[in-house]
């Protein structure tokens, strides 16, 4: 049986998800649309945190982070936009 706690909430541009502790920015991706997932995977776009850097698929996840989708090619000079 899941507690509360055994779920985190992140967010995907402005979009909470809801994941269970131990999942990573691949499903945070898939919870918030297959086709971003499969847009990540042919490398049409990539996640960075709210500090600018990169992330990967495999990459960790805590509660409250934050995940911003970018285009392959395109320039953004601040992470929240």
């Amino acid at each position: 049986m899941s507690t509360a706690e055994d779920r985190i909430t992140v967010y995907v541009d402005t979009r909470p998800v809801t994941l269970y502790r131990g999942m990573q920015v691949r499903h945070a991706l898939i919870s918030s649309g297959q086709s971003l997932y499969e847009a990540a995977l042919k490398g049409e776009l990539y996640a960075v945190d709210e500090h600018g850097f990169r992330l990967g698929l495999e990459g960790a996840l805590s509660d409250g982070a934050r995940i911003f989708l970018r285009r392959v090619g395109a320039q953004c000079s601040d992470s929240g936009s």
